[in-house]
């Protein structure tokens, strides 16, 4: 019971589990940016070629404040979501997704970026392996595409061409850009220059993998499952969820460069964020 006590203490005094004034200004800040980002994709991004920035915003998080604070942010912003919008639709489905997304964009671009031998090999071989899925699944359920999330209540069908014209400009560019990343890796002797195209094929997969997971997979899901439980729906699983997954899909192939660029950019922001919340830290709690 004692030794039970005695760690209890120790992760109380941990220092990495610990608030600082600096790091709850920064989320009210963090807030208010998501804020905006939510107010510009509902009435702004909106349509059939709506983009989700708030998914970029909640990898901002977990890349500023790492996986756990980045996570707990995430968990605010779907609270403060429902206080504004109510709570009559919450769904525990939705309520993951920011969570999901800062955990992971937290932990693997850390990873990814601590190991830069790898890096291009897992990065190649992911991007190799999700250009086959993508391929298989165009081929089979490439007749029947709606026109967008909401489309399977409408008879009008997005033409095949458009689809596809979307879906390939979007993989060519960012295999494109990843090719000339390894290229600029390869030739360039500069330390600066090597390191900011580790940092940016790095992000770059970041986001895809991130968008991957939470838009691909698990926003058909979740879209199925709130129309089952609010709109009295019956929707199974197998029938709809290649219907929604495909538009999605074309969708992102175009949101991660604009994403992956963006990042890039505000990326020494997130540096000097997380540089300043060491400093306050070890600052406030050495004494």
């Amino acid at each position: 019971m004692f030794e039970f006590i005695q760690k209890i203490r120790r992760i109380k005094k941990t220092k990495q589990h610990k608030l600082t004034v600096f790091e709850i200004s920064l989320f009210a800040l963090l807030l208010a940016i998501y804020i905006i980002a939510a107010i510009l994709e509902r009435f702004v991004f909106k349509g059939i070629m709506n983009i989700n920035i708030t998914y970029a915003v909640f990898i901002i998080f977990g890349l500023a404040l790492g996986p756990w604070k980045g996570a707990f942010l995430g968990i605010l912003c779907d609270t403060l979501n429902q206080v504004i919008r109510g709570i009559s639709t919450w769904m525990i489905e939705y309520a993951l997704v920011p969570v999901f997304i800062a955990l992971i964009s937290g932990w693997l671009l850390k990873l990814m970026y601590a190991k830069q031998k790898i890096t291009w090999i897992i990065g190649f071989s992911f991007l190799s392996i999700i250009t086959a899925i993508f391929v298989i699944v165009l081929a089979i359920h490439g007749n029947n595409l709606p026109i967008n999330e909401t489309a399977v209540k409408r008879t009008k069908l997005i033409p095949i061409r458009i689809v596809l014209s979307i879906a390939i400009v979007g993989l060519a560019f960012i295999w494109i850009s990843s090719i000339t990343f390894l290229t600029l890796f390869i030739k360039n002797r500069k330390f600066s220059v090597k390191s900011n195209v580790v940092l940016l094929f790095s992000i770059l997969l970041v986001v895809f993998f991130t968008l991957m997971l939470c838009r691909w997979f698990w926003g058909p899901f979740a879209y199925i499952n709130y129309h089952n439980r609010f709109r009295s729906g019956n929707w199974d699983y197998k029938t709809y969820y290649p219907i929604f997954m495909i538009p999605i899909i074309a969708k992102t192939l175009i949101e991660i460069p604009i994403y992956t660029a963006v990042i890039f950019v505000l990326y020494p922001i997130i540096i000097m964020i997380r540089q300043r919340i060491l400093f306050y830290t070890s600052k406030i709690y050495s004494y």
